[in-house]
């Protein structure tokens, strides 16, 4: 009995051990985040009635980075009323470069599975998909600067949701427990409410001349071609485009080998 006893106790540590040295990746929230303060949007479009602008994308390693392995993209988004009507934003949406419209969400698990059919899918076109890839682009096209807090002008510009988002992922985390397994589960739970709580939730109501920030989470969605913003008032439903080719091309594409 006492060496069953001793066995299985090993049998434990073995297991413990295991876990501790192959179960601490995944997804899991930074100390602090990755500075960011910007200063000149990606890209904007207006029509009559609105106005959308497109200030940052947060992805893996970039500037406002927060969770560590993050297999989704963070859109910020500000939207102005331009018109004479009241309004309400509805939904936002992404289409990437092979013409495949993806929805947002705030569901981890599911910004995860997106970010895997989407690296299938590429997969199948002779394309390889990785996180960040062509983040470069983003730093071209936007004028960041890596300052060692976020300026209150930013965070104005992003409003209250950013802030408080941006606060929060700088407070140091609990203690690390022991278990790599349980690590894990408890940063995925952490990372789970940090995306909820950024999310901004639709409908967005504008009255004549406001403004609001949008934080928009999208599974990895490689090289976007565009971005839909529907929106509706007395007149019905209308959709807003704002063109991200330029400002986002290649991102999370890996360059093909030269020859």
């Amino acid at each position: 009995m006492k060496d069953q006893g001793m066995k299985a106790g090993a049998a434990i540590v073995t297991i413990a051990v295991s876990i501790g040295l192959f179960g601490c990746g995944g997804t899991k929230i930074l100390k602090e985040p990755e500075p960011l303060v910007v200063t000149q949007s990606l890209a904007n479009s207006t029509d009559q009635r609105i106005s959308a602008t497109l200030d940052w994308v947060v992805v893996r390693g970039g500037p406002g980075t927060w969770a560590k392995n993050a297999d989704w993209d963070e859109y910020l988004i500000r939207v102005r009323n331009v018109g004479d009507d009241s309004l309400q934003v509805t939904n936002v949406a992404v289409v990437d470069s092979l013409g495949t419209r993806v929805e947002a969400g705030t569901d981890r698990k599911q910004l995860v599975k997106g970010a895997k059919q989407a690296e299938r899918r590429y997969k199948g076109q002779g394309l390889k998909v990785k996180a960040g890839a062509g983040a470069k682009t983003l730093m071209v096209s936007g004028a960041v600067t890596a300052a060692a807090v976020l300026s209150v002008g930013a965070a104005a510009a992003f409003g209250g949701p950013m802030l408080a988002g941006a606060a929060l992922g700088g407070i140091v985390l609990a203690p690390v427990l022991a278990v790599g397994g349980v690590f894990r589960g408890v940063n995925n739970g952490k990372v789970s409410n940090q995306i909820e709580f950024r999310y901004t939730p639709m409908p967005v109501a504008l009255k004549n001349g406001e403004e609001s920030a949008l934080n928009i989470f999208f599974p990895l969605s490689p090289s976007p071609r565009q971005i839909e913003l529907t929106y509706v008032d007395s007149e019905g439903e209308h959709v807003i485009v704002v063109d991200t080719q330029a400002a986002l091309n290649g991102l999370h594409l890996v360059p093909p080998p030269e020859k």
